[in-house]
């Protein structure tokens, strides 16, 4: 190799040294830059000549800048962050029902069932006291009401989060838009692959794109050889090199709230986890499910508690009455939309007069045998229309509507083995059918005389208050054998359990989450001392070869002056 080919050869050793010098300097420059990934420069020995019997290097030469990172870490990340921030997003889903239920202050539904059962008790001690009948209803209210309250602020939170599911998928858009716009700069600037550098700046974005795409949805990332990547969720892709698929949110009746479904194919999105996931979850599993225990409670104690108070008798008779049930009158009362269905049996109506002295009893057959001759409200009606001084009819709404045609008769009710009375919603304390429209008898509000107290007759017992008392503590059918109380206490109490569980989980897969970004960073971090040593070495190599060109130099010189 002639003087000239050592200087050309130093050259190559100088523009890499420079090169060098170029990367580390931007990896300390960015060193507190969040999300940036180290560079380093690549290098390779130039091919070898031969010359005579020797063959002889040719330097060095510079093959590429590239990012010094593990791919396969970076996809561990992606999936720990997706089950770290749904859990996060559950334990928060968690802590907002924890909120609305507490009971720390005295204010919360079993302390009102408490309030209402102890009123109950009080009442039959003395139950003459139309103090304490007027307390019992007031009772009553406040609980239909703390119910409705509960279930109205679950519901309000169930719609805030099912809200979250549009924000979310315009985010989901707007990231895979930008993951395609990246995929495409990237291909250019890399040549397709051809070009053995990364695109650093771009696919830092990316990789922080990719990163809080990833805590949305659970994805499967693809790199390609033209340097663009493939994003897949379940067995769909959501960005395939330029293109990418928008998504959607759709109302679902059967979900009773919206999911998120892909434009193109119409096809739900098959996510599995992150927050996207969660959202969904803790619209439906953790603020749903309250909904319809708390409904289930409600329903339970309408049910039960107008079944007893039905059938009994306050201190005076009704000269008018209509039930709270909407019904669909002329089908068979299996079908005719009632609260719950009653079954085969009768009810009694008894005619009094003004002073509630009785005067005659009457029978109503309801019959529900699944036949063709089954029972409607239509036919109820017209058999109790029949019964001389009252008349009956169905309301323009489908109320069934009782009155007296003497201003000095008067009508109760007694037993009654059908549970039409409470189904149709006559002579019942609650109204309502759950926890949504759940209320309180408005003529009970206006006269507390009205609160069926006896099963004898007006005045004669107190039989049905009597089993009104502890009916909250009672196991009922209807609560597959729990009590109300019970059925609230144990919801609250597995929705504490719930919470320490999400909370160990979430603290799990954070820690698990710290552990991967700690390698990460450890790979891609930029370390000043490691750089303030590569910074040293192309120091001494850049004066190393400038040593070597200077010599060759004053060698060239002095054959040029011989």
């Amino acid at each position: 190799m002639s003087l000239i080919g050592t200087i050309q050869q130093s050259a190559g050793a100088l523009q890499a040294a420079q090169i060098g010098l170029q990367v580390v300097g931007n990896n300390i420059a960015n060193a507190n830059t969040p999300g940036y990934i180290r560079q380093q420069l690549e290098q390779a020995s130039a091919s070898a000549v031969r010359d005579g019997g020797l063959i002889k290097g040719l330097g060095v030469r510079t093959t590429g800048i590239v990012q010094n990172v593990d791919k396969a870490l970076i996809e561990r990340m992606y999936r720990a962050k997706s089950a770290l921030d749904g859990a996060e997003a559950l334990q928060q889903a968690y802590s907002q029902l924890e909120e609305i239920t507490t009971d720390l202050d005295n204010s919360g539904l079993s302390q009102q069932l408490s309030l209402f059962n102890n009123s109950l008790h009080e009442l039959s001690a003395q139950p003459a006291d139309r103090a304490l009948r007027e307390f019992v209803v007031l009772q009553g209210e406040t609980l239909a009401s703390n119910i409705r309250r509960t279930r109205e602020s679950v519901l309000e939170r169930r719609e805030l989060w099912d809200g979250e599911l549009a924000n979310m998928t315009s985010k989901i858009n707007h990231l895979s838009s930008r993951i395609a716009d990246l995929n495409i700069q990237i291909a250019g600037i890399e040549g397709g692959g051809l070009i053995q550098s990364d695109a650093t700046g771009l696919r830092d974005q990316r990789y922080r794109d990719l990163e809080e795409l990833s805590g949305i949805l659970n994805i499967n990332v693809q790199e390609q050889t033209s340097g663009t990547v493939s994003v897949f969720i379940g067995g769909d892709y959501l960005i395939n090199s330029g293109n990418y698929r928008d998504v959607y949110t759709a109302y679902n009746e059967k979900l009773k709230g919206t999911e998120v479904r892909i434009v193109e194919t119409d096809s739900p999105l098959q996510a599995k986890e992150g927050v996207l996931v969660a959202t969904m979850k803790a619209r439906d599993e953790v603020f749903g499910s309250f909904v319809d225990t708390i409904d289930s409670m409600a329903t339970g104690l309408i049910r039960s508690f107008n079944e007893l108070h039905s059938q009994g008798q306050g201190r005076r008779g009704f000269s008018e009455l209509t039930g709270f049930s909407r019904t669909e009158p002329v089908v068979p009362l299996s079908r005719a939309e009632l609260p719950w269905s009653p079954k085969n049996g009768t009810f009694d109506i008894n005619v009094v007069d003004d002073a509630g002295e009785l005067v005659s009893t009457h029978r109503i057959n309801v019959q529900m045998l699944d036949q063709i001759s089954d029972s409607t409200v239509s036919s109820i009606v017209a058999d109790i229309d029949a019964i001389p001084g009252l008349q009956a009819s169905v309301t323009s709404d489908g109320r069934v509507n009782i009155s007296s045609e003497s201003p000095v008769a008067r009508f109760t009710f007694g037993e009654d083995t059908s549970g039409f009375l409470a189904a149709a919603g006559i002579n019942s304390f609650f109204t309502g059918k759950d926890a949504g429209n759940m209320g309180i008898n408005s003529q009970l509000l206006e006269d507390s005389d009205y609160l069926a107290i006896s099963a004898g007759g007006i005045g004669v017992d107190t039989e049905v208050l009597n089993q009104l008392v502890d009916l909250v503590d009672t196991p009922l059918d209807t609560l597959d054998g729990r009590t109300v109380r019970e059925t609230y206490e144990d919801t609250v109490a597995s929705l504490g359990q719930q919470i320490s569980l999400q909370q160990n989980a979430t603290i799990g897969l954070k820690d698990f989450h710290a552990t991967l970004q700690s390698q990460h960073l450890a790979i891609t971090g930029v370390n000043i001392d490691e750089e303030s040593i590569r910074m040293i070495a192309y120091q001494r190599c850049f004066q190393a070869s400038s040593r070597v060109i200077a010599a060759a130099s004053e060698m060239l010189e002095l054959l040029v002056a011989l």
